[in-house]
């Protein structure tokens, strides 16, 4: 890693596109731009006021993603998720975005 403060396993990437925050039990999905992107999670930006909640799971269709994930920072309308892959969940740990 060329930056000691960044402690990303994957390589991230500088990225807008267009993404769908789905948080289940019928409520419609959040639409959310993602500002960066890796192996390992995102960072995410919604519209001010629109509360995010713990874990939902990512739709970037551009992407042909769809993954589970989980807020690990917010910062007003920003917000650091890390994704939780099926294979990561099976071994009971996940790596840090």
């Amino acid at each position: 890693m060329s930056d000691k403060s960044d402690q990303r396993w994957h390589h991230r990437r500088t990225t807008t596109v267009t993404a769908k925050v789905v948080v289940g039990s019928g409520a419609p999905p959040l639409n959310c731009t993602v500002q960066n992107l890796s192996a390992g999670g995102a960072q995410l930006t919604l519209e001010d006021g629109v509360a995010l909640p713990p874990t939902f799971v990512l739709e970037v269709p551009t992407l042909n993603l769809r993954v589970e994930a989980q807020v690990i920072w917010s910062r007003g309308h920003q917000h650091g998720v890390t994704f939780v892959w099926p294979q990561h969940k099976e071994r009971g740990g996940r790596p840090s975005a």
